[in-house]
């Protein structure tokens, strides 16, 4: 997404390319479901996080976890223990994206999760 000099979008102020950024961020399956239950439960051992996703493979949650983590969004904290213990929780980064969840809730408030009707489709 390149806009021209003269973009008057409503996200003009910081770019779309950098709106861009962060989409991509925030992109595939797992990553914002991910953010959402260590953000909702604050802090989840890897066990309970697959658990809580359900049908994620731990292949695709290890990439998307180290991905979130390249990016600054989660934090991974190891201990030195037997048996080895895992926990993962937002950063100050991943923390700000929380408003995305809090405007999904108000939505479900307000709108409820119901699709509207098809257009064109019998009532």
């Amino acid at each position: 997404m390149q806009p021209g000099p003269d973009c008057s979008c409503r996200y003009a102020d910081v770019g779309c390319d950098k709106m861009e950024q962060v989409m991509d961020m925030l992109s595939g399956k797992w990553k914002m479901r991910i953010l959402f239950m260590v953000g909702a439960h604050g802090i989840l051992r890897y066990n309970e996080l697959r658990r809580l996703l359900g049908g994620v493979t731990h292949k695709v949650l290890s990439a998307q976890l180290k991905e979130l983590a390249a990016d600054g969004l989660i934090a991974r904290h190891d201990y030195a223990q037997v048996p080895p213990r895992v926990d993962y929780t937002l950063t100050e980064r991943g923390e700000a994206l929380m408003a995305v969840f809090d405007a999904m809730q108000q939505y479900i408030h307000r709108y409820g999760v119901e699709l509207p009707a098809a257009s064109g489709s019998p009532a």
